[in-house]
């Protein structure tokens, strides 16, 4: 009789683990969206210090999905080149990303070609080094990350409009192969001399992490002082 109520204590403590296991698994596709808020000051003529926040809802814009926060500076010799490093930290919903918290620090080059055709095109290649607390264990990885932005400012009514297109891909150190790729097109709005109003949407495609396709709708407020200009702060 005791075997008989261990083995049923046994089979429900299963169930019971399944169940939280399977509560931890985020979706293979997502519809999301993304809000940020930036800002840039230029202190001096070649630096400028950035800071921007995001939050993400998931799981068909259900659930909290992610929030961060970034802070750094950007030193920029000309204009065809700016260097950047930053801070960054990260607050997940494990159920929807694997992942609870992230400190990452990162620095960044990016290269802007002079203007063909009033067509602004630059590249930025950022290594990142990330300390990443998962549900049951701590990681430590390095990713690589080039992205590729190309712009067309254009006029209608006396007021500015940038359309781009991006296109973003990351190599993760951890699986040793090119794991993620994205695709942007959007539109940044002049709103006034300091505010800038961006929409875009984003496709993901991710080879070793769920969600496997992702498709955002992102919005970006971004404000930019003592003669900074705008750019694209996302995480």
């Amino acid at each position: 009789m005791i075997q008989h109520w261990q083995f049923i204590i046994c089979l429900l403590a299963l169930i019971l683990v399944a169940r939280s296991s399977s509560g931890q698994i985020p979706p293979p596709k997502d519809f999301q969206q993304w809000t940020n808020l930036a800002a840039a000051w230029q202190v001096k003529p070649k630096l400028t210090i950035t800071t921007f926040g995001e939050v993400h809802f998931g799981n068909n814009v259900t659930q909290f999905d992610l929030e961060l926060v970034s802070a750094g500076a950007t030193y920029s010799p000309t204009r065809w080149v700016s260097l950047g490093a930053s801070y960054l930290y990260l607050h997940a919903n494990p159920k929807l990303t694997g992942l609870k918290h992230e400190n990452r620090i990162y620095a960044e080059i990016t290269f802007s070609a002079p203007e063909f055709h009033h067509l602004l095109i630059s590249d930025r290649v950022r290594p990142e080094l990330r300390w990443e607390q998962l549900p049951g264990r701590a990681t430590y990885t390095q990713r690589y990350r080039n992205r590729i932005t190309l712009e067309r400012p254009i006029k209608i009514r006396e007021k500015e409009y940038a359309p781009f297109l991006m296109w973003e891909k990351f190599y993760n150190t951890n699986v040793e192969a090119w794991s993620r790729t994205r695709y942007y097109a959007g539109v940044n709005l002049q709103a006034g001399k300091k505010e800038g109003v961006q929409f875009y949407f984003m496709r993901q495609n991710d080879q070793f992490s769920r969600p496997f396709h992702t498709n955002v709708i992102g919005v970006s407020l971004n404000f930019h002082f003592g003669g900074a200009h705008p750019s694209h702060p996302k995480e």
